[in-house]
């Protein structure tokens, strides 16, 4: 199964076939694919990219920051992850307001989400920037993190200025990749993380060999995405797409009303999505220790390589999926969702399983003989990833559609369930019991409420 799926031509070869005439629904079908596949050879070299970067990095960074630093740095990032929903949920809505109006051919439309989103956005980062100002120096931030030794006592504060302030700055700018998903053209915004990864690749080398001091080294990896997103951004609105320019004079209330609307559900989501998912090293920080909290955040970087075909494959779907739906297009879209998450499913099972086998070996070479990791954890988290390869399609029909209660039900039963289990439970019977928690409810609560309630929406739309 797994190669008759690898030799799926359409997919294969689709990325290298001129454009397609979308005047027909055969070629508005065939440009879909063509596109999908082109984001997803583009996001395959950045993926592996993104990975093979921190890992090929990890032993430079590991021994110059040392465990409780590291240590540290997770904790500050995942503590922090909170800032996925700053944006008010006004990335996804855009994605979905977007693709539907290119599904009408509605340039103008198009233009007018654009403007207001970025519009809005804008306005948030400066208060956000605001209200982050007036309350740092206020907290007592090694307390918050629990950091334990002198130094990491004496540098917490700073390693939290360096990450927030670039998450912050760039909540307008990063949506640049949001727009070019939900126009299919997610392949530009690869393009340019592929670059801005082998210049972190470079300069991160530099300054642990140079030392040029650690916080330095934390605020250059913070700060470099935000510079080719900037670049990216100038570059596709100011050149490629001049018909799509941002404009304040575009700017108009019930636009931004509708866009915030979407967003606030999408916003709520994104919440529940994070405390649920993206808190485990902040739970093993506060149950167990910083040098944990590494040990479980190096773990979780490693097997997200199993679910790296989800990244891949999941972002271009959300914007061919509110294009099809809008031209009425809603058979193609339940036939390649049930498609790509077989090709998913496949994909990322065996790379579990070589990942397990081979987990023990790749630790030694990487990190020495010295570096201790729990094989239940990492077991636990690569089911997660399966699971996540599973339904994630079936996530990009619920968003294309602006389904968003009903995720936001399921992830408000799941969501607060696992995090006290998680929470409490850890701290009785140690850290492998945090990714079993997450894995078991997820697959109880989130994927098997997702797959039926996205193939019921399909078949609503069909008529069925």
């Amino acid at each position: 199964m797994m190669l008759r799926l690898l030799r799926d031509k359409s997919i294969l070869t689709a990325a290298f076939h001129k454009p397609y005439n979308t005047s027909t629904l055969e070629g508005r079908s065939f440009e879909r694919k063509r596109r999908i596949a082109l984001t997803a050879l583009t996001s395959a070299v950045l993926r592996i990219l993104t990975m093979a970067v921190p890992l090929i990095t990890l032993r430079i960074t590991y021994d110059y920051l040392n465990a409780e630093v590291y240590g540290l740095w997770s904790a500050v990032t995942t503590f922090f992850a909170l800032f996925a929903f700053s944006d008010l949920g006004l990335g996804n809505g855009l994605q979905t307001k977007l693709s539907q109006a290119n599904g009408k051919d509605d340039i103008v439309l198009c233009r007018k989400i654009i403007s207001n989103t970025y519009i809005v956005l804008f306005l948030v980062a400066l208060i956000l920037l605001t209200a982050f100002f007036s309350a740092f120096w206020l907290v007592d931030w090694a307390s918050v993190m629990n950091a334990q030794t002198q130094e990491t006592i004496n540098i917490a504060a700073s390693i939290v200025f360096v990450i927030v302030i670039p998450k912050l700055i760039s909540i307008p700018v990063a949506i640049i990749q949001r727009t070019q998903l939900a126009l299919q053209e997610g392949y530009r915004s690869d393009i340019w993380g592929i670059i801005g990864c082998i210049v972190n690749l470079v300069f991160i080398v530099i300054i642990a060999k140079l030392d040029l001091g650690k916080v330095t080294l934390l605020a250059f990896t913070s700060i470099l995405p935000i510079l080719f997103s900037a670049a990216n951004m100038f570059v596709y609105f100011g050149f490629q797409r001049k018909d799509l320019r941002i404009s304040f004079r575009l700017f108009e209330p019930e636009t931004a009303k509708s866009l915030l609307s979407l967003g606030i559900f999408f916003c709520i989501l994104s919440v529940l999505t994070t405390l649920g998912l993206s808190m485990d090293t902040f739970i093993v920080a506060r149950t167990g220790s910083l040098a944990e909290a590494g040990s479980y955040s190096i773990i979780y970087k490693v097997a997200a390589i199993f679910s790296a075909v989800v990244a891949i494959l999941s972002a271009p779907l959300w914007g061919a999926n509110g294009e099809a739906i809008a031209r009425g297009d809603v058979q193609w879209v339940r036939d390649n969702t049930r498609r790509m998450s077989l090709i998913m499913v496949s994909i990322s099972t065996l790379l579990v399983l070589v990942g397990l086998l081979s987990a023990k070996f790749l630790f030694r070479i990487w990190l020495g003989p010295d570096f201790e990791f729990s094989l239940p954890v990492l077991f636990w988290i690569s089911v997660m990833q399966i699971l996540l390869s599973f339904i994630s399609p079936y996530f990009m029909v619920l968003n294309a559609l602006g389904e968003i209660r009903v995720q936001i039900i399921l992830f408000s039963i799941y969501t607060p369930l696992s995090f006290v289990l998680k929470y409490y439970l850890s701290a009785i019977y140690g850290v492998s019991v945090v990714p079993m928690i997450g894995a078991i409810f997820y697959l109880l609560i989130i994927v098997t409420g997702c797959y039926y309630f996205s193939n019921k929406q399909l078949a609503k739309r069909e008529g069925k």
